[in-house]
């Protein structure tokens, strides 16, 4: 998997007209010490960014500390619509006909979002290539970022863009199986999440053929033993869920799916397999995951690892982990099987 984290810069001085050289105010340069916290330890390989002067300062600081040059790439450039304001137009009326409609665009000297897009998803995917399997950072700007977004989650939309634009600094981590997206978390630097399940608000889940989202996070499986459904409880709750977790580095969805099942309910003798694949949506971002079907026909003891037992049950359990997400699971693999 190929990780990017795309930081779009801190607070700029608006004030100067051109866009390329426009540099980040005084707060812009204090908050920037976000970034390189953020940053560091990250396992970061290389260090990109848009040629304009506020993207290229705002992760500058952490790539000197971490050793690594800022290297520029004309294709992550923001919205090119310097028109528009010399016009004295309201910006954000501007910007929702542009989000109505991304083949708008005000004159032959502006940009429609459509154009936006396009150049930085093809800057990306040069870098995607060019650095597959390491850590990345890409400087870059609000409505830049926000066409990439968009491109990955067409349920990103101009009140998404409303919701981030006076945050700067702020960060977006995307994962990749080569150029498909895994899953994207959105990042507010000034309150960072709690944890990795902090309270995201209502989930809306996905569910596609087996194979369809190419790219995963994650794995859930749904086993059967002795006719009945087998589902494992953690050390530190009280409520049931499947077996399942992240994909490591170098596994494939199968290989994960075979060792979290024997990890966390001890099966030692089963056959498993794709059944279909998900995505779940949050306030914070999405992840893809695929589900698997194992039919169990040998347990062994369970590992002294995270789970404290297992437990039968003839559907899903009353008390459970992610009651968003799980029902719609079992509802898709019920039709499945």
């Amino acid at each position: 998997m190929t990780t990017v984290y795309f930081i779009r810069h801190a607070e700029a001085n608006n004030r100067i007209r051109d866009g390329r050289s426009r540099p980040l105010t005084d707060k812009g340069l204090a908050d920037r010490r976000l970034v390189t916290e953020f940053l560091r330890n990250k396992g970061v390989d290389a260090v990109l960014s848009s040629p304009f002067q506020r993207a290229v300062d705002t992760v500058a600081e952490f790539a000197d500390e971490a050793g690594l040059s800022v290297l520029t790439s004309d294709g992550f450039r923001e919205h090119e619509c310097d028109s528009e304001w010399a016009k004295g137009a309201d910006f954000f009326s501007f910007l929702r006909r542009q989000w109505a409609d991304f083949s708008h665009k005000p004159d032959a000297d502006g940009e429609s979002l459509g154009e936006v897009q396009e150049r930085n998803i093809a800057a990306l995917n040069d870098a995607l290539e060019k650095y597959e399997g390491k850590t990345i950072v890409i400087g870059t700007h609000g409505t830049a970022l926000s066409t990439i977004i968009n491109y990955y989650d067409n349920f990103y939309n101009f009140d998404g863009f409303m919701d981030m634009v006076n945050l700067m600094p702020w960060a977006v981590k995307m994962t990749f199986g080569s150029t498909a997206c895994a899953g994207m978390d959105k990042i507010n630097l000034f309150a960072p999440p709690a944890g990795e399940f902090a309270d995201r608000g209502k989930y809306r889940v996905d569910t596609y053929a087996a194979g369809e989202l190419r790219a995963y996070r994650f794995v859930v499986i749904f086993a059967r033993y002795q006719d009945k459904w087998l589902y494992c409880r953690h050390r530190e709750r009280d409520s049931y869920e499947t077996a399942g977790g992240h994909i490591e580095d170098g596994e494939t969805p199968l290989e994960a799916a075979k060792r979290e099942l024997f990890e966390e309910t001890g099966a030692v003798g089963f056959d498993i397999n794709p059944a279909f694949d998900y995505s779940v949506h949050t306030t914070s971002g999405w992840s893809n995951g695929q589900v698997f079907l194992a039919k169990i026909h040998e347990m062994g003891t369970l590992p002294d690892f995270e789970m404290a037992e297992t437990g039968l049950f003839d559907t899903i359990p009353d008390k459970m982990r992610f009651p968003q997400i799980l029902p719609v699971l079992f509802a898709r693999m019920e039709d499945y099987i």
